[in-house]
């Protein structure tokens, strides 16, 4: 299994994620857009899990869960990786990458580390919209977006599922933060 913890979208979020790629191919910028019942944020990549390793997997998220009070997560801006000059990976982001999601996914990553999986860079709120294939010759537009606010209440394990020429996620495990 090819696993991911994350955060669901709400519908106004994704709806307004939408519209930020319908601007983008409005303007012909040429990249793969990914389809909106995929768009999410991704708290902790975990890569290949083994069916022995589920049980604790799921531990984890319930556990970091029930640590976390729901907050609100604000995506302002649009961005890329690794920069806007040569993007690779167009996003929605936070301008503020605000303290209760950064000790959520560090909580996440820390104990996901003790299970063997290894994390190469710091979690960053966003909702990857794009990829540009090699990465555009030509540099990422400036458009402002409106902010939309998430309110973020729960944690999901999300499983990344081969199609025949794309992917699609189906949740596998959804944890309540406390309330």
């Amino acid at each position: 299994m090819r696993l991911f913890a994350g955060i669901e979208l709400d519908l106004a979020t994704r709806d307004a994620c939408a519209r930020v790629q319908d601007r983008l191919r409005a303007a012909s910028f040429d990249a793969r857009y990914e389809a909106a019942d995929k768009l999410h944020v991704t708290l902790a990549f975990l890569g290949r899990v083994e069916p022995a390793q589920l049980p604790e997997v799921e531990a984890i998220l319930d556990e970091a869960a029930g640590k976390q009070p729901p907050f609100e997560l604000m995506f302002d801006k649009l961005g890329a990786f690794p920069h806007e000059r040569r993007p690779r990976v167009i996003f929605v982001g936070s301008r503020a990458q605000r303290a209760p999601f950064r000790a959520l996914a560090t909580r996440l990553r820390e104990r996901y580390a003790a299970l063997g999986f290894s994390f190469d860079d710091d979690a960053v709120a966003h909702v990857t919209i794009a990829r540009v294939k090699g990465g555009s010759a030509r540099p990422l537009l400036l458009l402002e977006i409106a902010p939309m606010e998430l309110r973020v209440a729960e944690l999901a394990l999300f499983e990344s599922l081969a199609d025949k020429q794309t992917t699609r996620y189906v949740v596998r495990k959804s944890s309540a933060m406390r309330s």
